[in-house]
């Protein structure tokens, strides 16, 4: 074994450890990886705004803190405005709910005898025959229930607890937003100065593709809920807001929020008014949404930095969820993108080589 290759194990081997360990300890502190996380996306979203407070002469500490003071007086307002609205339009549509579902199963017989089919033709037989399921079902719910009740208060201190990661998170990212640039340099140094030059670069590919999806996508998602709301506000239908915003935090995952949009936005047209055309209003105002996120939002604010085929984008957040929970869908997007660079890297590096490439001298031996 040559001194090179024994070098390139020793470094592989350790950064491998690194990375075990680095995940072990993730999965062996949920809690304060999902914290940490929160902060250091938060974190990420403001600092180029400080930077640019920074080079206008305001210090970083007060920037962040002028951030961080904006960003909760918008949290706050959300909850003093938006939620409440929301809560109405829950109650509102509560007190409607029994006229929408004589609506809808009148649809459903009718259609129901179009077909041919067989289904249960009143609310008595609709009503025995869900708690017949419900019956069937409840051994598996209430073990569910129960579990879920459990894990909650396996701990006095879970609620206090709770709040307690609530407050620390705004006090890490002040503190993370404070020292980001130092942080980067200090990170730069312990890189060797025999590969600094390439590992840097592609840090700062990596930095692009996650400046995309943490910036880009949640700033086209947040825009996107927004334009669903006062659309589905315009139009009449209930649950206009909550629809929306669900739609707008949806989009992140390719094709669910604009299928929601669709399908929920329509059905609660067509269960309130009756008619085909409010439903077109849904699906006209739906597609104008998604003309104005294809051809302005996404490449103005996202660009194809991130470069994710959307099937990609689906698997890895199955499989960040099955694997850590919430914690795993905060990273499986940024470290799948964070892959995709290097497994670019790997493939070019791959092609350059003589596992790939076959010299002239021997080609032509052959």
């Amino acid at each position: 074994m040559t001194p090179k290759l024994k070098r390139t194990l020793i470094r592989a081997g350790a950064g491998l450890a690194f990375a075990v360990l680095l995940i072990w300890l993730m999965w062996g502190l949920k809690s304060v990886t999902t914290m940490t996380m929160v902060a250091l996306i938060l974190a990420y979203l403001f600092n180029p705004v400080v930077q640019r407070l920074d080079a206008r002469g305001i210090p970083r500490g007060v920037a962040a803190l002028l951030l961080l003071l904006v960003g909760l007086a918008l949290l706050a307002g959300f909850f003093l405005v938006i939620v409440p609205a929301v809560l109405g339009e829950i109650g509102r549509f509560a007190s409607r709910a029994p006229q929408y579902w004589n609506v809808l199963q009148g649809w459903l017989v009718q259609a129901a005898d179009r077909l041919n089919l067989e289904i249960p033709q009143d609310w008595n037989e609709i009503t025995s025959l869900a708690i017949q399921r419900g019956k069937s079902m409840l051994p598996s719910l209430a073990d569910s229930a129960v579990h879920l009740v459990a894990s909650f208060f396996k701990s006095s201190l879970s609620l206090i607890s709770a709040l307690l990661y609530v407050i620390m998170v705004p006090v890490i990212a002040y503190y993370l937003l404070v020292s980001f640039e130092d942080m980067k340099a200090s990170a730069k140094e312990l890189i060797p100065p025999y590969a600094r030059e390439t590992v840097v670069s592609k840090l700062v590919e990596m930095d692009r593709v996650l400046a995309a999806f943490v910036r880009g996508q949640l700033t086209v998602a947040l825009i996107l809920g927004t334009i669903y709301a006062v659309g589905f506000v315009l139009i009449g239908i209930d649950l206009a807001l909550l629809l929306g915003i669900l739609s707008g935090l949806l989009w992140i995952i390719p094709y669910v929020g604009t299928v929601f949009a669709a399908v929920a936005g329509s059905l609660m047209a067509l269960v309130k008014f009756g008619d085909l055309t409010h439903v077109a209003y849904v699906v006209g105002w739906i597609a104008l949404a998604q003309v104005v996120e294809g051809y302005m939002l996404t490449p103005r604010i996202v660009g194809h930095a991130i470069g994710l085929h959307p099937v990609v984008y689906i698997l890895a957040l199955m499989v960040g969820a099955n694997l850590f929970g919430f914690v795993g869908m905060l990273v499986a997007i940024p470290v799948t993108a964070v892959l995709k660079v290097l497994l670019t890297s790997a493939v070019a590096a791959y092609r350059n080589s003589y596992l790939y490439t076959e010299p002239a001298g021997e080609k032509a031996k052959s």
